[in-house]
């Protein structure tokens, strides 16, 4: 098959026909369904309201929104770990401790991650789906900088730095003068301005609002859509900063896309109801930019690649066309639907609810107004209507009768009763579908003296179970997600060390290393009962810790060591709302290489006795060696002696000659073998009193290893002399 690649006509062509056709576009069901949702959060007027009525409207999807978030917050930002990394091997430990640290970093400090999933969890609960682009930004930011009375070194230090370009300058020289006012010398000095661009990239986290969010319909989840885009408005400084050309920039098309979106129309209603006019500067004027991912055969070989493509107005002019790996963008969502990318708000389980509930109190209202101001008949002609109808406290009302005979009230049948008992099986209602209940929230004042403590547990369990089935769901999807994303950037572009502040340290990061080696995992706050329940689990089980901990007579094993001991602590002080463990415990492995040279451990009274005792013998046996040696010597040379002259004499006797140098060579031998025999008893003796000093250095090392929380080594037993 020939390939033949898409004009840039086409790709226009096959991009618009995308957006039109894509969930979210302009009206719809889906669109529709946000913008009531937003409604009710909002607490707008219902819309079949009545001149003279009441029209008060509950909140019962904002109550239970707020409600919610608090805990929410809690679960995934009480601490400073959001996310947590694992090794593939034994030796990647240290590695994936770094990486975990790492993405936190970047997450709470590079980024505002607590209000990036403030917004995502908000739009989530209200609007069906909260959506993050997690991406790598490489824009150039230009910041203008101004500096006065630098010297030559400093002025020299600032200006050789390849980010900065000097706009500016002026040197001057100022003299200096002693304390009489006489002048010494001059010196040089520098008034510069700068404009530093930064060169290097980051992550960058942004919450992205529904009505931005455009994908294919009837798609399952982000990763397997073949569309996917988000349209916004940049201006044209914004465009230019991202690398385009600033001539092709201001020849796009401008104006504003706001108009097709209802649901951004109804969220900023209520404090700006119209929309903004131009600025009138060229620079600042927005263009609608539609940043399109599309899975596409742009080149012809019969398979489609991930492109992205940035699109300029409605589907008017294409900016660029790239080859990517994934799609930055994350979703999650309340409650899942199965096989589709929308699944249901929270607000949408209350509308109804609050939507009788209006009605419900509206009725309620009215009736107690007819009741206090209820309606009159009168007999025609014999009461004054204008005193009649002026309702006033102690106003007069002339009547020509007796007001018993010309005026008698109709009474209205009060429904407060009713009404109430209504409003409180609503209210049941809505506690069963998102297990927000006043009891849950400490608002019920009766549940403490009607309830009994089993029955109180059940129902703060129940409604827990509810709401952190919402948590692990925001955890499994989106938090998930946003950390695997996140990694993969770091992985892939940042390419250089870069030096950061952890717990105190500066510690250089080098992601490159991480892609093969670290997996990464969530960790969430999520576990049985409340925060109070757990701090009692948790220092239960610090308490039998300690129990094995003396049953075994040491720290290192086999059932509890000091890395045990150091988590249980870790998960006390989180559970207690404190951010970071390391002000209050210190990490084992740190604590051990911080620890001083500690003195050899004294060795007690028995151990001294045993040595005196052992010196003693020693030394006898020594005393007892040396003397043999010497009689030995003494007699070996008194042999030799006498060899000597039994040889003379068989010399004379015989007349023949004997080797004297053989015989003294073997009898040197043997004096050889005797001396040897006295230097293996000083070995002996030696090696005696080597093990009595090696026994007290390894006491000493074994004080210090308890202390620092190294791992123990086993004293070999002294054989007896």
């Amino acid at each position: 098959m020939k390939k033949q690649e898409k004009s840039e006509q086409e790709i226009l062509s096959i991009l618009a026909k995308e957006i039109h056709n894509s969930s979210g576009y302009i009206g719809g069901e889906i669109v529709a369904r946000r913008k009531k949702s937003l409604e009710y959060y909002l607490g707008n007027p219902l819309g079949n309201e009545q001149e003279g009525r009441s029209q008060v409207v509950s909140n019962d999807v904002m109550d239970t929104v707020e409600s919610l978030m608090p805990s929410l917050m809690k679960i995934f930002t009480s601490g400073d770990n959001v996310f947590a990394c694992e090794g593939t091997g034994p030796e990647d430990e240290e590695m994936a401790r770094q990486a975990s640290d790492y993405l936190n970093h970047i997450f709470l400090k590079e980024n505002n991650g607590f209000t990036a999933l403030y917004t995502a969890f908000k739009d989530a609960l209200i609007q069906k789906n909260g959506i993050l682009k997690v991406y790598w930004d490489d824009s150039q930011k230009t910041e203008r900088e101004e500096y006065t009375r630098l010297t030559d070194d400093e002025f020299t230090d600032l200006v050789e730095n390849s980010e900065v370009s000097v706009t500016h300058h002026s040197e001057y020289e100022e003299p200096i003068t002693d304390d009489a006012g006489k002048e010494i010398d001059k010196v040089k000095l520098h008034d510069v301005v700068i404009h530093r661009t930064k060169l290097y990239g980051k992550v960058r986290i942004d919450p992205v609002p529904p009505e931005e969010f455009l994908i294919e319909r009837r798609c399952k989840d982000i990763d397997s859509a073949n569309f996917v885009a988000h349209r916004v408005n940049k201006t044209k400084t914004e465009l230019i900063e991202m690398g385009y050309d600033p001539d092709l920039v201001y020849s796009l098309p401008t104006g504003d896309g706001e108009t097709y979106s209802e649901d951004k129309f109804v969220r900023h209603q209520n404090i700006d109801f119209g929309r903004g006019e131009s600025t009138g500067d060229k620079s600042t004027d927005m263009v609608l930019i539609h940043e399109c991912y599309i899975r596409m055969d742009a080149d012809g070989d019969g398979v489609a690649e991930l492109i992205k493509a940035c699109v300029a107005g409605d589907g008017k002019k294409l900016l660029d066309v790239t080859e990517v790996d994934t799609i930055p963008f994350i979703s999650m969502t309340p409650v899942i639907m199965p096989h589709r990318f929308h699944g249901r708000s929270i607000a949408e389980l209350v509308e109804d609810i609050q939507l009788i509930k209006s009605t419900v109190m509206r009725q309620m209202l009215d009736n107690m107004y007819l009741t206090n101001n209820n309606r009159v008949a009168i007999q025609d002609g014999q009461v004054a209507m204008d005193d009649l109808l002026t309702n006033r406290p102690g106003g007069i009302v002339r009547t020509k009768q007796p007001p018993q005979n010309v005026m008698m009230p109709i009474q209205a049948q009060p429904i407060t009763e009713q009404a109430s008992g209504m409003l409180a099986y609503l209210d049941s209602i809505k506690e069963t579908r998102t297990g927000v209940s006043k009891t849950s929230q400490g608002l019920n004042p009766d549940s403490l003296n009607n309830s009994t403590a089993t029955g109180m547990n059940q129902v703060l369990t129940q409604s827990q179970m509810r709401m952190e089935l919402i948590a692990r769901i925001f955890a499994e999807t989106g938090v998930k997600d946003l950390a695997i994303k996140m990694f993969e950037l770091i992985c892939k572009y940042q390419q250089k060390e870069k030096i950061v502040r952890i717990r105190g340290k500066y510690i250089p990061m080098r992601p490159y290393e991480w892609k093969d080696r670290v997996n990464v995992t969530i960790h969430v706050g999520l576990g049985t009962g409340s925060k109070e329940q757990q701090l009692i689990l948790i220092n239960a089980i610090l308490e039998r810790q300690m129990s094995a901990i003396n049953l075994q007579q040491n720290v290192y094993g086999p059932m509890v060591n000091l890395r045990n001991i150091y988590n249980s602590l870790k998960k006390l002080v989180e559970n207690a709302g404190l951010n970071s463990i390391e002000p209050f415990f210190m990490d084992p492995d740190v604590g051990a290489a911080q620890m001083p040279q500690l003195p050899p451990k004294p060795p007690t009274e028995f151990e001294k006795v045993t040595l005196a005792q052992v010196q003693g013998e020693n030394q006898r046996a020594q005393l007892k060696a040396e003397t043999e040696v010497k009689r030995i010597e003494a007699m070996m040379r008194q042999n030799l002696l006498d060899f000597e002259l039994k040889i003379k004499e068989i010399e004379l006797k015989y007349g023949s000659k004997i080797d004297e140098l053989e015989l003294k060579r073997r009898s040197m031998l043997e004096q050889e073998d005797l001396k040897s025999s006295g230097n293996l008893m000083k070995e002996i003796v030696k090696g005696q009193e080597s093990f009595f000093n090696t026994k007290q250095q390894i006491d000493g090392q074994q004080g210090k290893a308890s202390q620092g929380g190294q791992e123990s080594r086993t004293t070999p037993k002294r054989s007896p002399a």
